[in-house]
This record gives structure tokens, C-alpha cells and sequence, in this order.
């Protein structure tokens, strides 16, 4: 049976023009590059998500690709986990405890 072809990352399209984000782009790639976790924080609907997605996108250090989870879809946070591996496409893991094999 043929593998299947290993995706890089999973942002969504843009559908629209990026305007005016710029600096927040540039300041967030620069955060970026000195750590491996930034949180965005704000009022709903100011555009951390769509910031967030663009700052990662142009980040060429990402070798795996840029990978976006969402939170505001786990209503449980037991099923945090489970929702990143579903992201990142690993499937079949439902024995393994989903905590231990992301540090893994």
C-alpha cells in the first residue's frame, strides 16, 4: 500500500488582503526567532489568529512546517491533547496517553 505524503504544516488560506499588520508581523517573526512559545493576547476580533498564521507562515525556520490548533474547539480541556494530535494528523494514538507522546 502507498504511504501517504507527509503534510508541512496546516494554515489555513487566506482569503483576503493582509493590511496594515506589518509591524505587529515583524515584532511577532522577531519573538519568534528568540522563543518557542509567544502568546498573542486581545479582544475577541482584532486579528491575533490571522497574525499569528501570517508571522508563522514567513517564518522559514519552522522545518516542519507551521501547524495551527484550535482551542476554542475543545470544550473539555482533558480533550486539549487529543485536539493537538488531531492537528498535527496523528492519528491512531488512542492508547497512548496524548500528553506523553507530544513531549515524546
Amino acid at each position: 500500500m502507498a504511504r501517504r505524503a507527509r503534510r508541512i504544516g496546516n494554515p489555513p488560506t487566506e482569503l483576503t488582503s493582509f493590511v496594515r499588520r506589518q509591524r505587529e508581523s515583524a515584532e511577532l517573526r522577531k519573538k519568534l526567532s528568540a522563543a518557542r512559545l509567544v502568546t498573542l493576547v486581545g479582544p475577541g476580533g482584532v486579528g491575533k489568529t490571522r497574525v499569528a498564521i501570517r508571522a508563522a507562515v514567513l517564518q522559514r525556520s519552522f522545518v516542519n512546517g507551521v501547524w495551527l490548533v484550535e482551542p476554542a474547539d475543545v470544550r473539555d480541556g482533558a480533550l486539549a491533547g487529543l485536539a493537538v494530535l488531531d492537528a498535527l494528523d496523528l492519528r491512531d494514538q488512542a492508547a497512548s496517553d496524548p500528553l506523553a507522546l507530544l513531549l515524546a
